[in-house]
C-alpha cells in the first residue's frame, strides 16, 4: 500500500482554488482520517465514500486510512470532494494506476450506491 494523489477544487465565493487529495493506506489501527480544515459536510465525505466503494464492488482497505487535502490552510466545503477522495483511496489501494489519476481533477458528490451525482453550477 502506498500514497496516491489526484486533485479537486476548492471554492471561495465563485473563485476555485487547486487542492490536492492525497489518500494514504497504510499499517496501524484500521480507521479513516480526514484532515485539511474541513466543514461537516466534508467530515461526514468518509462515511458516503466508503458506502460508495463497498456498494461499487470494490474492498475497503483494512488499514489505516489518511486522506489530506492540501493547502491546509484553505477552507473546504460541501461533497464535492467525496469522488477526488475516492479516486485517491482507490489509486492507494493499487485498484486504479495512481499515475493515471495524479493530474486530472476530479469534482463530484457520491451517492451511497456509488452513482456520481452532479453539483450545482459545474
Amino acid at each position: 500500500m502506498t500514497v496516491a494523489r489526484t486533485r479537486c477544487v476548492a471554492l471561495l465565493g465563485v473563485t476555485g482554488h487547486p487542492v490536492d487529495v492525497e489518500a494514504d493506506v497504510g499499517s496501524g489501527v484500521a480507521g479513516t482520517h480526514l484532515i485539511g480544515m474541513l466543514d461537516t459536510a466534508l467530515s461526514e465525505a468518509r462515511d458516503r465514500v466508503r458506502s460508495a466503494v463497498v456498494n461499487s464492488r470494490h474492498t475497503w482497505p483494512d488499514a489505516r486510512i489518511t486522506i489530506s487535502l492540501f493547502p491546509a490552510s484553505l477552507p473546504k466545503r460541501g461533497s464535492m470532494f467525496d469522488l477526488a477522495i475516492a479516486v485517491a483511496l482507490l489509486a492507494a489501494a493499487g485498484v486504479v494506476p495512481a499515475a493515471r489519476v495524479a493530474d486530472p481533477f476530479f469534482l463530484g458528490e457520491l451517492g451511497l450506491d456509488g452513482s456520481l451525482r452532479p453539483l450545482r453550477g459545474v
